[in-house]
This record gives structure tokens, sequence and C-alpha cells, in this order.
């Protein structure tokens, strides 16, 4: 069966992803590689479009590419973290690769995942509509109460998978301290 190419992702088909996937013990990755590559597709778009939307350093290695990676870097700030391998261009940037980083590629799996688990779950997304209408707790006859906090996925720029994160960490733009 042929490949199904995915548009506007970092995991471009479906055998990228199930090859990531493979040997995978966690139960959403399981359920996730069992999906239609339809489904497959949805998730892993939704993954690209939540880590382009982190701010991250340098620049679109060119003006017409609709994704963030691949990136280029003003050589006057940033060190080379290449060494020789480096390109620069005629403006003056250097970058490592004209293609994506392959830890790009495994986050954005990583939140696929991590996205699957979490739709498959109604308790979230009805957390989330409470959430939405400014419920804080809530107490069901005293049996059951909780109270509705703020998403871990505030302290990892909307990811949902810390490994994600973890994978794109030295991506982010970070701000330097004001003293």
């Amino acid at each position: 069966m042929p490949d199904t190419t995915f548009t506007a992702s970092y995991v471009t088909t479906d055998a990228v992803l199930e090859t990531y996937l493979t040997n995978d013990p966690r139960t959403a990755a399981i359920a996730l590689k069992a999906a239609s590559a339809a489904v497959q597709s949805w998730y892993c778009i939704r993954a690209t479009k939540i880590i382009d939307a982190i701010p991250i350093q340098g620049h679109k290695l060119t003006s017409t590419q609709t994704l963030e990676f691949p990136r280029k870097y003003k050589k006057s700030e940033y060190d080379s973290p290449w060494g020789a391998t480096i390109t620069e261009d005629a403006y003056g940037y250097i970058y490592d690769s004209s293609s994506v980083p392959q830890a790009v590629i495994d986050a954005c799996a990583e939140e696929a995942i991590a996205l699957y688990q979490y739709y498959s779950d109604t308790d979230n997304s009805d957390r989330e509509n409470l959430k939405a209408q400014g419920v804080e707790s809530y107490n069901i006859g005293g049996i059951y109460s909780e109270t509705l906090k703020s998403p871990h996925t505030v302290k990892f720029f909307g990811l949902h998978s810390k490994e994600a994160y973890n994978l794109l960490e030295k991506f982010i733009a970070r701000c330097s301290m004001i003293v």
C-alpha cells in the first residue's frame, strides 16, 4: 500500500509515523499506529500547529516555507552549534541543513501521541469546556469534587508532551533576564 502524504506536518507520511511508533509500548502510541492514515494525519498536523506556535530562535530558512522549520540564524547572534558543517547564505545567515531537524520530526510524533491520548479521554474535553466557562471547581452531591487547575501545557508552551518539549527546548527562543 502506498504511503499517505501528510501536508502541513513535520511528520510527512504515515510510514514515517508508523516507523517512529514501532516498538513503542504506550497504549496511545499503539492506538495511533493502528488508526487510519486520515486520523494519523490529523494528529500530526495538529501537533505541527502547536509546535509552530512556540516562539522559536532564528528565522525561517526561506520566506516561502509554510512551516517554521528549517531555521537559519544570524551569524552574529549565535555561535555555530554545528561546527564546520554550516552553510552561510548571501545575507549572512547560517544554517546546518535545508531539511527539518530529526528532533523536530520526533517532537511532532511525540506530540501527536500525547494529543491522541488527551483527546481519547472525554473527561479532558469536559474539563476544558468547564474552564472556558469560568468554572474553577465543582462538587457533585458532596461525593466528588474537583478544582480545575491550569493545564501543564502552559509550562510547555502549549505542548501536551513533555518529551516533545524536551526535544524542542534547544530551539525555543528565550528572553534574557532584565536586571
